[in-house]
């Protein structure tokens, strides 16, 4: 399994940037729709409980909260995870992916459903996550992702294959330093990697940009 550590070192790396990029609302697709479809997909689901996996500063933690679900954020950067706390409420948690594939804990388990929106980077290291997940969540519980969609790529000229990329900052504004890479899926291979862990897919919606009609992102709802 990869390495996490280079991951957890870009973040903590660009938490600062990070936090003004989302304070800013520097990110047009977040704001013309995968804010919203990360959000409506739950809601329709309307589970009791819910971790947000990944939480970064929080803002989805604290709309669920809004709505009446229990939201417990978790994430493997200290200085995302204070930022969160300091614009409560919510519980927030210190907690890195390769902590909870080992087995650590959480406050709040089993949870009727995990959230974790453009948070899964790794290849095997998604995979053995996700194993580990399928145990924290409660009977008839479910995970949402929402994850970049391919035809962005498909864009760039690069070939329909699941693959690895290193351009984790690119187009952002900021002192964005040390990229991480990023493991690119295909429908297919995401569709796969459910099947051989036992994960049905209940959902696959693609929420397009309202000008251009092209998608920005691919949800995905397991369980």
């Amino acid at each position: 399994m990869e390495d996490e550590s280079q991951i957890l070192r870009s973040w903590a790396a660009n938490a600062r940037n990070w936090i003004q990029t989302i304070d800013n609302e520097e990110i047009p697709s977040r704001k013309i729709a995968t804010n919203r479809a990360i959000i409506e997909a739950i809601l329709r689901h309307q589970p009791a409980t819910v971790l947000d996996l990944g939480c970064g500063e929080g803002w989805l933690t604290r709309e669920l909260i809004s709505r009446n679900i229990d939201a417990t954020g978790a994430d493997g950067t200290a200085a995302l995870v204070e930022d969160a706390r300091r614009k409560g409420p919510g519980k927030y948690l210190v907690r890195t992916y390769e902590e909870i594939i080992a087995g650590q804990p959480l406050e709040g388990e089993p949870f009727g459903a995990v959230a974790i929106n453009f948070g899964l980077f790794g290849k095997e290291s998604a995979e053995a996550l996700l194993k580990a997940l399928k145990e924290r969540l409660a009977p008839g519980g479910l995970i949402f992702i929402q994850t970049l969609h391919p035809f962005g790529l498909l864009e760039q000229g690069k070939a329909y294959v699941s693959h690895w990329e290193t351009d984790s900052w690119a187009g952002l504004k900021g002192e964005y330093c040390e990229p991480h890479q990023w493991y690119y899926r295909s429908i297919g291979d995401w569709v796969a990697m459910f099947n051989r862990l036992g994960l049905g897919l209940r959902e696959l919606r693609e929420p397009l940009d309202p000008e251009s009609g092209k998608p920005v992102s691919l949800v995905l709802v397991v369980g």
